[in-house]
């Protein structure tokens, strides 16, 4: 057998050199673009580039599942973006708890999701928070939790009109 590959030996020597060399190219542009991607990342970019080395295709593998979802650009830019638009909210003034849109300070309700945001004051009717108990503008102690409607007055604390 050793007699019929004899004249293909220099062709097996040849391709087995070519694969040899393919393979060492292939893990340097590996090792390349893993230490490349790894640095735009933040991720540690010479121990990801040796490891694929010695493991090539595992290492490069196991860098895929683990590496930052985003690189430094994307984050900073991300950054940035949440603190545009922190600045442009602070500039209209509030906004809503519950759906995020712009309201205005004096707003008892939203107009958007309709939720409950103050409440009018029983005796001046300036509108206070929720919470509080008593009416910064006029001193009147608020009852708990949503005011009542104005009831009609009673006869006895009607003032005379006949007097």
């Amino acid at each position: 057998m050793g007699d019929l590959l004899k004249p293909l030996e220099p062709y097996i020597a040849l391709s087995t050199q070519l694969c040899l060399v393919f393979y060492v190219v292939f893990v340097a542009a590996l090792a390349f673009w893993i230490w490349r991607d790894a640095r735009r990342r933040g991720a540690m970019s010479w121990f990801w580039a040796i490891a694929v080395l010695p493991f090539s295709v595992a290492a490069w593998a196991i860098y895929m599942i683990v590496r930052p979802p985003e690189t430094l650009e994307e984050a900073h830019e991300r950054d940035v973006e949440v603190a545009a638009r922190e600045s442009e909210l602070s500039r209209f003034g509030a906004t809503c708890p519950n759906c995020f849109k712009p309201i205005e300070s004096d707003f008892l309700v939203c107009p958007t999701c309709m939720k409950k945001l103050k409440k009018k004051c029983e005796s001046c009717g300036r509108p206070i928070k929720l919470s509080w108990s008593v009416c910064p503008y006029c001193k009147a102690k608020q009852s708990p939790g949503e005011p009542l409607p104005a009831a009609a007055p009673s006869p006895e604390s009607a003032p005379d009109e006949l007097s």
